[in-house]
């Protein structure tokens, strides 16, 4: 078990190719947690609401597989859709770092362009830097650094 990480286009869509997956397990995500706190690529956020089933007049057995809702129905359904994505797309105007509750939780929160370079310019002002990546150890800080560096030359990340 672990978190699998996903770059996603510009336009939203999964990139292709080698390079835009990152999976971590779940024991070692806290170590990586840790080490972008202590250079302070973090920001501290609560996590949003998402939007509730009984809000848009919805119940679990309306996704159901084989159900088929009637147009009104449809309608909440697409609404709360859209409303959920947007809970999971939502970012700060001007982030300083990456919402740690992204990171933590595997629901599919989008990590933008703008929170990735919020990170990475603080990351790349600390004096330790140069240490943070030398050849030692284990290769997942290195690695990680360099799928965000990727990362920010497209759409982002999503965490599953």
């Amino acid at each position: 078990m672990g978190y699998d990480i996903y770059i996603q286009t510009a336009d939203g869509k999964l990139a292709e190719g080698g390079g835009n997956y990152f999976g971590i397990m779940w024991t070692a995500m806290p170590r990586t947690l840790d080490a972008m706190a202590n250079f302070g690529m973090l920001a501290e956020l609560p996590v949003p609401s998402v939007p509730l089933l009984s809000a848009y007049g919805l119940a679990a057995a309306d996704f159901e597989p084989g159900t088929q809702p009637d147009q009104a129905t449809a309608n909440r359904i697409a609404e709360f859709r859209a409303a959920y994505q947007a809970t999971l797309d939502a970012a700060e105007s001007k982030p300083t770092g990456i919402p740690s509750y992204k990171l933590q939780l595997n629901d599919g929160f989008l990590v933008t362009v703008t929170e990735i370079s919020a990170a990475l310019t603080t990351y790349e002002a600390h004096p330790a830097v140069e240490l943070a990546e030398i050849p030692l150890g284990d290769p997942t800080w290195r690695d990680w650094t360099a799928f965000l560096r990727r990362a920010q030359t497209h759409g982002g990340f999503r965490v599953y």
